[in-house]
Protein backbone atom coordinates (compact mmCIF):
# COMPACT_ATOMS: atom_id res chain seq x y z
CA UNK A 1 0.00 0.00 0.00
CA UNK A 2 1.39 3.47 -0.68
CA UNK A 3 -0.20 6.66 0.75
CA UNK A 4 1.21 10.32 -0.22
CA UNK A 5 4.22 8.40 -1.00
CA UNK A 6 5.12 6.45 2.19
CA UNK A 7 5.15 2.45 0.98
CA UNK A 8 3.95 0.40 4.07
CA UNK A 9 4.57 -3.39 3.40
CA UNK A 10 1.80 -5.57 4.83
CA UNK A 11 1.78 -9.21 5.75
CA UNK A 12 -1.17 -11.25 6.71
CA UNK A 13 -0.92 -14.79 8.02
CA UNK A 14 -3.86 -17.13 9.13
CA UNK A 15 -2.96 -19.70 12.09
CA UNK A 16 -5.36 -22.15 13.48
CA UNK A 17 -5.41 -20.69 17.03
CA UNK A 18 -3.93 -16.77 15.84
CA UNK A 19 -4.31 -14.15 12.88
CA UNK A 20 -0.66 -12.47 12.74
CA UNK A 21 -0.45 -9.53 10.69
CA UNK A 22 2.75 -7.13 10.03
CA UNK A 23 2.48 -3.61 9.24
CA UNK A 24 6.08 -1.89 8.62
CA UNK A 25 6.73 1.26 6.82
CA UNK A 26 10.82 0.77 7.86
CA UNK A 27 11.62 -3.02 7.37
CA UNK A 28 11.43 -3.81 10.70
CA UNK A 29 9.13 -5.77 12.54
CA UNK A 30 8.39 -2.79 15.37
CA UNK A 31 6.33 -2.98 18.17
CA UNK A 32 4.53 -6.55 18.79
CA UNK A 33 0.94 -6.54 20.20
CA UNK A 34 -1.64 -8.72 21.15
CA UNK A 35 -5.46 -7.75 20.96
CA UNK A 36 -8.15 -10.53 21.25
CA UNK A 37 -12.19 -10.09 21.65
CA UNK A 38 -14.50 -11.76 24.37
CA UNK A 39 -18.17 -11.95 24.57
CA UNK A 40 -19.70 -10.08 27.89
CA UNK A 41 -22.76 -11.53 29.61
CA UNK A 42 -25.42 -9.54 27.73
CA UNK A 43 -24.08 -10.28 24.30
CA UNK A 44 -22.00 -7.06 23.43
CA UNK A 45 -17.56 -7.87 22.95
CA UNK A 46 -15.25 -6.52 25.29
CA UNK A 47 -11.60 -5.88 23.75
CA UNK A 48 -8.04 -5.94 25.09
CA UNK A 49 -5.09 -5.18 23.89
CA UNK A 50 -1.34 -6.08 25.73
CA UNK A 51 1.95 -4.86 24.34
CA UNK A 52 4.31 -7.70 24.22
CA UNK A 53 7.26 -6.14 22.65
CA UNK A 54 8.33 -2.67 21.99
CA UNK A 55 6.98 0.72 22.27
CA UNK A 56 4.49 1.14 25.16
CA UNK A 57 3.93 4.77 25.08
CA UNK A 58 2.45 5.22 21.05
CA UNK A 59 -1.46 5.11 21.48
CA UNK A 60 -1.51 4.79 17.86
CA UNK A 61 -0.47 1.39 17.81
CA UNK A 62 -3.12 0.07 20.30
CA UNK A 63 -5.87 1.87 17.89
CA UNK A 64 -4.49 -0.10 15.18
CA UNK A 65 -4.28 -3.32 16.94
CA UNK A 66 -8.10 -2.83 18.65
CA UNK A 67 -9.64 -1.24 15.43
CA UNK A 68 -8.28 -4.75 13.43
CA UNK A 69 -9.28 -6.78 16.47
CA UNK A 70 -12.89 -5.25 16.10
CA UNK A 71 -13.40 -5.89 13.06
CA UNK A 72 -12.15 -9.17 13.35
CA UNK A 73 -13.75 -10.59 15.70
CA UNK A 74 -17.27 -9.82 13.63
CA UNK A 75 -16.02 -13.02 11.42
CA UNK A 76 -13.71 -15.07 13.81
CA UNK A 77 -12.99 -15.43 17.29
CA UNK A 78 -9.27 -15.86 16.56
CA UNK A 79 -6.78 -13.17 18.50
CA UNK A 80 -4.60 -10.98 16.84
CA UNK A 81 -0.59 -10.66 17.24
CA UNK A 82 0.13 -7.63 15.29
CA UNK A 83 3.46 -6.20 14.31
CA UNK A 84 3.82 -2.60 13.40
CA UNK A 85 6.17 -0.07 12.75
CA UNK A 86 5.56 3.66 11.27
CA UNK A 87 7.33 6.10 9.75
CA UNK A 88 6.17 9.74 11.81
CA UNK A 89 5.10 11.18 8.70
CA UNK A 90 2.73 7.71 8.15
CA UNK A 91 0.79 8.21 11.12
CA UNK A 92 -1.93 10.21 9.63
CA UNK A 93 -5.64 9.70 9.02
CA UNK A 94 -5.42 8.83 5.58
CA UNK A 95 -2.69 6.38 6.07
CA UNK A 96 -4.72 4.45 8.71
CA UNK A 97 -7.74 4.26 6.97
CA UNK A 98 -5.28 2.37 3.95
CA UNK A 99 -3.50 0.56 6.07
CA UNK A 100 -6.68 -1.08 8.02
CA UNK A 101 -8.83 -1.62 4.72
CA UNK A 102 -5.64 -3.50 3.16
CA UNK A 103 -5.38 -5.79 6.35
CA UNK A 104 -8.68 -6.44 6.01
CA UNK A 105 -9.08 -6.79 2.14
CA UNK A 106 -5.89 -9.31 2.61
CA UNK A 107 -6.55 -11.43 5.79
CA UNK A 108 -7.98 -14.88 5.39
CA UNK A 109 -10.74 -15.49 8.29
Amino acid sequence: VEVEGIKTDIICSTFSDYFFVVVTQIDKFGTILRAESAEKADGGAIYSVNTLLGRRDDPLLTIYARQLIERISQFSKKPLVLSISLQEEGRGKEHFEAIVNSVLQNITL
